[in-house]
């Protein structure tokens, strides 16, 4: 796998291949997305990046072939924080066929070395993923009920404690 970080007009290039890759991985559990879901993710990414969202940042992984098979993104912005400004990673998507292979950690990773701090995100709030982001050193700050949404999600900031703490 390569990953690298992408540039605006790059990420706006891909449209057609991130749908596919977030139709692929949020139709299955936990998401059960309906294909449209993909479609209105990635939708709002390039709306980020048609504003020139201030942070922006996208890193995208590529097999051998140069088939698209993760991408994560994430911008600075108050909504999660609800006051101070925070860099958001808002998509981490890796295709069903490459998971559970560090793809997802190794995105993380990569599009996380050069953002500021403070770092949120948001995610549904069930044990597979909250499991797998406290494993990477996040914690829940505040659980969420987004108003046309009636499942639950949680928000998560980096864990500073010590180890052990």
């Amino acid at each position: 796998m390569t990953i690298r970080a992408l540039a605006a007009e790059e990420v706006t290039a891909l449209r057609d291949e991130l749908i596919a890759l977030c139709a692929q991985a949020f139709c299955g559990p936990p998401w059960h997305e309906p294909p449209r879901g993909a479609v209105r993710t990635v939708d709002r990414l390039l709306g980020r990046v048609s504003v020139g969202q201030r942070g922006f940042r996208c890193v995208a992984a590529y097999d051998p072939e140069g088939a698209l098979t993760g991408f994560a993104a994430g911008w600075r912005d108050t909504a999660l924080s609800g006051g101070p400004e925070a860099f958001e990673l808002a998509e981490l998507v890796v295709a069903p066929a490459h998971q559970g292979q560090g793809l997802g950690r190794a995105l993380h990773d990569s599009l996380l070395a050069q953002a500021p701090a403070p770092r949120l995100l948001l995610t549904l709030d069930v044990p597979e993923l909250r499991d797998r982001y406290e494993g990477w050193g996040w914690r829940v700050v505040e659980h969420r009920r987004p108003e046309k949404d009636r499942r639950q999600f949680v928000v998560m900031g980096e864990d500073d404690r010590p180890p052990g703490g």
